[in-house]
């Protein structure tokens, strides 16, 4: 790989950024090597299933990316995203800059054209006083407070309702702000003996969210005691086995509500609920509001 350029930086702290969200997206990435690029702005990934080893420019550099890790990336750094699982990765990206700096006319625009870079276009690179970056690469284990403002920044851009742009920074911001309080908390990451079986787990729930997922099930599959379990996966993804299950159930009806027109009763069937009462009781009680009130929100746009 070549060498990335050296970023412009702005010395700066958190209470002084700006930030603009570009580009928001849940994906489902199949297995690719991927292909060597710089960005104009800074992207922030999470992964939800898969594997994902991240290829940057120095030989060897190479970090891997599991369920419940966090990637941040640098404008101007030359990288390959390697999608190693099989399967595929589930992710969450979200591009912004940190102070209004660039502005998008297109997904594409984000990626530099190497044929024709534009060097004047990198975002700025936020470093303190001493010139040191504020974020790091990796994020081990994220917290679910980080992902929910994620998510959120996602949903804004994905109905942009009246004055989503001010909402989707609101969230950003808040999740950036989550991530800031991560530079001083060790990565969490269990014994190399149970990671992969843990992320083998954590595959077929979200291939078969419509199974019953107990703690006692789950536990079982990794071949120890329910409290061992459960006690690991919260060091792992930080929230509970049964957290978790309910909050893939949760964003997977959001995606059929928005992107099919699958009955709603199905769409419950279909992420593990028996019954269309207690799918939406847990909907509602997730998101504010009903499954069906949901799919008029889309319907209005």
């Amino acid at each position: 790989m070549m060498p990335s350029v050296p970023p412009k930086t702005r010395t700066s702290d958190y209470d002084r950024f700006q930030p603009t969200v570009h580009w928001a997206h849940l994906q489902q990435v199949p297995s690719t090597p991927g292909q060597l690029r710089r960005i104009y702005d800074y992207e922030i990934m999470y992964v939800y299933a898969g594997e994902m080893r991240v290829h940057f420019a120095e030989p060897g550099d190479t970090v891997v990316y599991r369920p419940g890790d966090l990637l941040y990336l640098n404008a101007g750094e030359y990288h390959r995203i390697e999608i190693a699982s099989a399967e595929g990765a589930r992710l969450l990206g979200i591009h912004f800059d940190f102070y209004d700096d660039f502005e998008v006319t297109s997904e594409y625009t984000m990626v530099v054209d190497e044929q024709n870079p534009n060097e004047a276009l990198f975002s700025a690179l936020p470093v303190n006083a001493d010139g040191e970056r504020l974020f790091r690469r990796k994020y081990a284990s994220v917290d679910d407070e980080v992902v929910s403002w994620m998510e959120r920044v996602c949903e804004e851009f994905t109905f942009e309702k009246t004055g989503f742009r001010l909402a989707g920074t609101g969230a950003l911001l808040l999740a950036l702000a989550a991530i800031s309080r991560l530079n001083a908390s060790p990565n969490r990451r269990i014994s190399p003996a149970y990671r992969d079986d843990m992320d083998r787990l954590v595959e077929d729930l979200h291939s078969g969210m419509e199974r019953p997922w107990t703690n006692a099930l789950m536990a079982e599959r990794l071949n120890i005691s329910e409290d061992h379990f459960i006690r690991l996966f919260k060091e792992q993804y930080g929230m509970t086995p049964n957290r978790y299950v309910q909050k893939i159930r949760h964003h997977e009806a959001k995606r059929c509500l928005r992107e099919t027109d699958m009955k709603i009763e199905w769409i419950g069937r279909k992420v593990g609920y028996e019954d269309l009462h207690h799918f939406s009781h847990a909907f509602k009680r997730w998101n504010g509001i009903s499954p069906r009130e949901y799919r008029k929100m889309r319907d209005l746009l």
